[in-house]
């Protein structure tokens, strides 16, 4: 009786650790942001804040465990762009971000990631300065091509649907 419960407590904590990653190296293939992309990163947390820059721009959040020996690997699970029809910069944004963290509230796949994961979160940034740049456009690029497992909406009509419907 002890193995097969140590086999169902073991099973359970797997399972509590499985999520959905896409993974379409075509789409990967097809991506084109229609920009050269040039990424800064910072480990996400209040510490780091005044590291992020007060411009438009587009961001990512990756979770990656570092110290462990392994080659330099994560997984991209939010992406995200401020600034693109507001006044709204990365560190407002990242700023945001925090203070979902600390008051539990909020869009809950996100508050998820920020608590599930604290400690292990990265914030990529690019600023993106020129206004001229559509960045809801490079955003439904990156979603697209990606699918981050936190962002529930924002994909081109061509993906959502789809993606609704594999549930």
């Amino acid at each position: 009786m002890t193995a097969a419960f140590d086999l169902v407590k073991k099973a359970d904590q797997y399972k509590a650790g499985l999520y959905d990653f896409f993974l379409d190296i075509q789409a990967w293939r097809n991506f084109d942001p229609g920009i050269p992309l040039a990424w800064n990163r910072v480990k996400f947390g209040p510490g780091t804040k005044n590291d992020v820059p007060e411009e438009r721009g587009l961001y990512i959040f990756t979770l990656e465990v570092e110290s462990l020996g392994l080659p330099t690997h994560g997984y991209i699970l939010y992406v995200g762009i401020t600034g693109n029809t507001s006044a709204a910069n990365l560190r407002k944004r990242y700023g945001q971000y925090l203070l979902e963290t600390n008051k539990g509230t909020g869009r809950p796949r996100v508050v998820y990631m920020l608590n599930k994961w604290a400690g292990e979160l990265y914030f990529n940034f690019m600023p993106v300065p020129d206004k001229a740049i559509d960045l809801m456009k490079i955003e439904k690029s990156f979603l697209d091509a990606i699918m981050p497992p936190v962002n529930s909406s924002d994909f081109s009509a061509e993906i959502a649907a789809p993606k609704k419907a594999a549930f």
